[in-house]
């Protein structure tokens, strides 16, 4: 006798589980391409449906909070949130040093005690008898000091004085994502058998998602005073982009993107940096704000920061992240008693800031995210404001630079900086969490950051790819510390057990950053070198859909991950056709880099115990980056 039942699990990626070695399936794949394109959008979300069981026993297979949208004005970026996070936070002391110590520390929860899976083939015995095995778990050992010699922890702006607010950018919500898997569960033996459900059976979805509203503002300043003054009188950029986070959730993201981001810093600034490593930047951070309230002098901490920004922004020095400058303590703003609530809303438009809320302070690298570029160039091109000649007359555009350097700019710049900077995360032993294209901005070495997105960027030089919204970073080394990874891991047949750092349980961790950037790096590809002709543009021609969740279900639920089958459902978009062949140069180097990224978690599955896993660091070595254009 069997159950039908369904299981879900918490996770914190984008897309469910995939697998890249099955048989190719028998269903024509032309037959599939037509049913697709004209019935597309059946594809591209799904409601939020209660699942009702026949029988009370399931599991979680996978729940992902990720970011969504909100209300914005010029900005749209994500995050994923830990599903735990949501546990509501202490209080924090009106007093500033008790905000300043509570702001720091570290978060932690409770985690339940995890079963573990019988495996007859798991063995990690030999975890450091061979070179390739420490040298693949050095990474996991990397400790980042606790000691922030960059400062910016430590470091707290007074509004008015430092800082300035020029406009309302826009806000950040997220949504809750579950990954559904359903299965027969045989009463007589216990034993369970997954199975696919009808695929377009509207009561047992593949995936649901709950919105979250708005939790994070974003706001855009600028530097004041005597710093501004020094800033630009160095060709330094004054701009600044803060951040806004309010209630318990939000407070924990500040806290983890604080504490991520600042470590990191802080063991590039100590590596790179003599007075950084003295201690020097760190001990004018921590008086700045007592000084500027006693003596109104910062002369010394104004030079640290301007220091710090100029290394930070240095080409030479790699920091493909938002590099954080501090928090701005509105303590003044929040007890000025002859201040009127109604100034703030008259001047941005917006409500005035919570009390307990935290501000914090990163640099300016602009708006422009790979969500903004992952739409082919004559979408992007129509969108420029057209030019006018000496008398008014509009002056025609002029004509997209040739395909080959498009894409040269893509692989080469977008593609391959973006995995660099995964790279270096995950060599610091960070992982993200919360890969999408709205945390990877495309930015520029020069003033003007929107130069990197343009139709007609193709200088590589120029390009800056920065990942933001750290809110979920955490250390790998600590991922076995978490339920929900543990889960996950499960689900993969990587047995971790609470808090033990194995080569495996650091394998997976980095896995799941680059199963969601092969995703995404998918849709930039199908998107923003896309070629539609200027007849297709005539006839409103739109491309099939191209987000993350219809990629996965195209990849994993049609196509069953068989890669060979997707490039002939891709052969069939006349849009596509340049895109295929250039996946297909270097005998498909392009293909073979994409199933690498999206079936990485089932690559750590299938070399358990093993070094043969695909880290960003080697997959850089791809040759589908070799290329002239």
């Amino acid at each position: 006798m069997t159950t039908n039942c369904a299981t879900h699990e918490n996770h914190t990626v984008i897309m469910p589980s995939l697998s890249s070695n099955r048989s190719a399936s028998s269903r024509d794949s032309n037959v599939k391409h037509q049913y697709l394109r004209h019935h597309g959008m059946l594809f591209s979300s799904y409601i939020m449906i209660f699942l009702v069981l026949s029988s009370g026993q399931f599991r979680h297979v996978s729940t992902t909070t990720v970011a969504a949208f909100s209300n914005t004005n010029t900005v749209t970026q994500s995050f994923v949130i830990h599903d735990q996070m949501k546990q509501k936070c202490s209080q924090m002391s009106e007093a500033t040093q008790s905000r300043i110590s509570s702001k720091t520390q570290l978060f932690s929860n409770p985690y339940d005690s995890e079963f573990n899976i019988d495996d007859d083939d798991y063995d990690d015995d030999d975890f450091f008898e061979d070179e390739d095995s420490m040298a693949f778990a050095q990474i996991s050992q990397k400790q980042l000091s606790e000691d922030d010699y960059s400062g910016v922890s430590k470091r707290q702006f007074r509004i008015g004085y430092d800082v300035t607010l020029s406009s309302y950018a826009g806000a950040l919500g997220f949504d809750e994502v579950v990954d559904w898997e359903y299965y027969n569960r045989n009463e007589e033996d216990g034993s369970r058998e997954v199975v696919n459900p009808p695929f377009m059976d509207p009561t047992k979805p593949k995936r649901t998602r709950e919105s979250s509203g708005s939790v994070v503002r974003i706001f855009l300043g600028e530097f004041v005073g005597p710093l501004s003054s020094t800033l630009r009188s160095r060709g330094l950029d004054n701009r600044i982009l803060l951040k806004e986070f309010s209630g318990p959730t939000a407070i924990e993201l500040a806290k983890s993107e604080m504490k991520a981001l600042s470590a990191i810093q802080s063991n590039l600034c100590y590596k790179s940096n003599t007075d950084a490593a003295k201690g020097t930047w760190a001990k004018t951070a921590s008086t700045r704000y007592i000084e500027g309230k006693t003596t109104l002098r910062t002369k010394e901490d104004d030079e640290s920061l301007i220091n710090t920004l100029s290394f930070f922004q240095d080409t030479k020095v790699n920091t493909p992240y938002t590099c954080i400058l501090g928090e701005l303590d509105l303590t003044d703003y929040l007890f000025d008693d002859d201040l009127d609530p109604n100034e703030w809303y008259r001047a941005l438009k917006v409500p005035p800031p919570k009390p307990n809320s935290i501000w914090i302070v990163y640099e300016y690298a602009g708006f422009s995210t790979l969500t903004n570029y992952a739409q082919p160039a004559i979408s992007r091109l129509n969108n420029v404001p057209p030019r006018k000649g000496i008398f008014g007359n509009v002056i025609p555009p002029e004509p997209l630079p040739p395909f080959r350097e498009r894409a040269n700019y893509v692989i080469k710049g977008v593609l391959q900086e973006s995995l660099e900077a995964i790279s270096t995360l995950h060599e610091s032993n960070i992982v993200h969490r919360s890969i999408g294209r709205d945390s990877i901005i495309l930015s520029s070495v020069g003033m003007d950051k929107t130069e990197a997105s343009s139709p007609y960027a193709i200088v590589t030089s120029r390009l800056v790819m920065k990942l933001s919204n750290f809110g979920f970073a955490g250390l790998i080394s600590d991922a076995p510390k978490d339920k929900s990874f543990r889960r996950r891991a499960i689900a993969f047949k990587i047995d971790v057990q609470e808090g033990v750092n194995t080569m495996d349980s650091s394998a997976f961790a980095m896995a799941e950053d680059l199963h969601a950037l092969g995703f995404v790096f998918l849709g930039v590809l199908l998107t923003s070198l896309a070629d539609i002709s200027p007849a297709m543009n005539a006839l409103k021609y739109k491309l099939p859909p191209t987000d993350e969740d219809s990629l996965q279900r195209l990849l994993g639920e049609i196509f069953e991950g068989d890669l060979d089958e997707f490039r002939d459902y891709c052969m069939e978009e006349d849009a596509w056709e340049k895109v295929v062949e250039l996946l297909d140069e270097e005998d498909g180097a392009g293909w073979d880099l994409l199933n690498d990224l999206c079936f990485a978690r089932e690559r750590v599955r299938d070399s358990r115990g093993t070094v043969d896993v695909s880290t960003a660091k080697r997959l850089l070595e791809s040759p589908f980056f070799d290329r002239r254009k």
